[in-house]
């Protein structure tokens, strides 16, 4: 009897006190570059699946694949994005519900492959659209630097300029 009231006192603790994320990155190997412009590197290793230089709509479709959470491979939901983006590149759950409608292109309310069909872009492209994207919409906007950690991450931002967005060569792991 003992075990179970810890059982349930320690699921009800870590559940309500906000370390349920840190059980759930722990086990789902989530480990965010630190830097904003890390950040910005890791989403276009994700998304040249191929390695040719180009992000097109096959390679964003193949990278929606680790966003399955619930065994639905067809339709990506929006917590799947929520926490894809908190967990693998350290973005707040507020950009990842922003993030969210660039990937239901068309507004359907579902995250398809059918949405992805027009992506093409040149690598470096890309990496300028995630620092654009991140700067000017989402960081424009005020009410995008309440959380402290979008206050952090637009503060970093805003020292950033476009010259500085670089990555260095990587190796696919």
């Amino acid at each position: 009897m003992l075990a179970l009231q810890l059982t349930v006192f320690i699921l009800l603790f870590y559940g309500t006190c906000g370390f349920s994320r840190s059980f759930f990155y722990l086990f789902n190997h989530c480990n965010p570059p630190e830097e904003l412009v890390g950040k910005f590197c890791a989403t276009l290793l994700d998304n040249d699946v191929n390695d040719d230089g180009i992000v097109d709509g096959n390679d964003v479709a193949i990278d929606t694949l680790p966003y399955n959470y619930d065994e639905d491979l067809c339709v990506t939901d929006l917590w799947e994005v929520v926490t894809r983006w908190s967990c693998r590149y350290g973005f707040s759950e507020e950009y990842g519900r922003y993030m969210y409608r660039f990937f239901d292109v068309n507004g359907d309310g579902r995250a398809t492959a059918d949405d992805f069909g027009a992506f093409n872009m040149t690598n470096a492209d890309f990496l300028m659209m995630q620092y654009t994207r991140f700067k000017n919409p989402y960081c424009g906007d005020t009410k995008n630097r309440v959380s402290p950690l979008d206050k952090r991450q637009c503060d970093e931002v805003d020292k950033l300029k476009p010259e500085d967005i670089k990555c260095p060569n990587y190796i696919r792991l």
